[in-house]
């Protein structure tokens, strides 16, 4: 890869971006894109997993369908999340996308579409299990085989994998050279390294050759490799480094694969508890958000990504807010923050409705 030829490839239409399912967000960031390092961050239980799969799985996934030319897969390293919860949360979703099933009605009363109802953890009014419907078991089945199978593919009872699906899931724990050493032996699967030797020193101060890495060719150029980390604070700790070390060895890593094979990094990390300080409500106001600054452990993982956002709940009742940046609050507010880019304007605010039990986010119509 050249100049020459990556300006041939933007001419063939070759580096556009995927689309997130938000508009506006696309249009902040050219769509997602390949070589591109995105951190996204927020408080706890605020929905980031959340935006994650809907702009960087659900969404991408969909557009692949309608076009065959088009190749994704992803790495996703997920850490809080199981792989059956996972599909279960995605099933929801495809019963809203699918079908439009948001809400259903049982005994008289109206209750949401969600993971707990699929799972058979939801309850009426009077304590008992809502069994899932006949139509909705039907249904059910539909997206099991049409949808869940061909994203993260199928197995046995005990959890051995029985057929390869888009998404390569990864639940077991392991440090930063463990996830380096997965994502090479993936890329040397999909692709070519080139390597050159050089001259360097060992430890007795002898002359010794080496081979460095100095390109990369993939299989398929149209290809997208997208690898998510849920989250970045929870992969294993490398010799006794602390926790901010840790961080900044997985991003090192990164910046190399990046480089070298042109992949896409998701990296989620929550924020620090300093948000709702009282000086800072006083001086921002309704135009409180947070910024990379609030991003726990590590300022490498913010110099190093091409794009930092941040998400930000303000109907939490710590900010008292009425409104934020001229919007009414209501329950399934979000606000989106392009916080820091490399490529694009920074900041960027993006407003949004998230309708967590379906893993959906809808446009807000705003007062600018």
């Amino acid at each position: 890869m050249n100049f020459i030829s990556t300006f041939k490839e933007g001419q063939e239409g070759r580096n556009f971006g995927l689309p997130t399912g938000i508009p506006d967000l696309d249009k902040s960031l050219d769509g997602m894109q390949r070589k591109t390092t995105y951190t996204v961050a927020s408080s706890p239980k605020v929905g980031k997993s959340t935006l994650v799969d809907f702009c960087f799985v659900l969404n991408p996934y969909l557009y692949s369908l309608e076009h065959p030319e088009l190749d994704i897969d992803w790495n996703y390293y997920s850490f809080e999340i199981d792989r059956v919860q996972k599909e279960f949360k995605f099933a929801a979703f495809f019963m809203d996308y699918d079908y439009q099933i948001d809400s259903f009605e049982h005994n008289g009363q109206w209750f949401l579409m969600s993971p707990r109802y699929l799972l058979g953890r939801l309850k009426d009014e009077e304590g008992n299990i809502i069994p899932v419907s006949k139509e909705h078991a039907e249904l059910l089945k539909e997206i099991y085989s049409k949808r869940i199978v061909p994203l993260f593919g199928r197995y046995s009872q005990t959890g051995s994998k029985l057929e390869d699906g888009k998404i390569n899931f990864i639940e077991e724990k392991t440090n930063p050279t463990g996830v380096r050493n997965d994502l090479l032996a993936y890329a040397d699967r999909n692709g070519e390294f080139f390597k050159e030797p050089y001259q360097t020193k060992n430890e007795k101060g002898e002359n010794v050759t080496k081979e460095r890495i100095i390109g990369y060719k993939p299989k398929n150029p149209n290809k997208f490799t997208i690898n998510i980390l849920d989250h970045v604070r929870l992969l294993k700790r490398e010799r006794n480094f602390t926790m901010k070390d840790n961080i900044d060895k997985m991003s090192q890593y990164e910046v190399e694969l990046r480089n070298w094979c042109g992949h896409t990094f998701v990296n989620v990390i929550h924020l620090n508890r300093g948000l709702a300080a009282v000086d800072r409500l006083r001086f921002s106001g309704a135009h409180i958000y947070p910024t990379a600054e609030d991003i726990k452990d590590s300022g490498n993982l913010s110099e190093d990504s091409d794009v930092v956002m941040t998400l930000f709940n303000p109907s939490d009742d710590k900010y008292n807010l009425k409104e934020h940046f001229g919007n009414p609050i209501t329950p399934e507010y979000r606000s989106i923050h392009i916080v820091e880019s490399r490529a694009t304007i920074s900041p960027d605010h993006i407003f949004v409705n998230m309708y967590g039990n379906v893993n959906k986010f809808t446009p807000l119509v705003t007062n600018f």
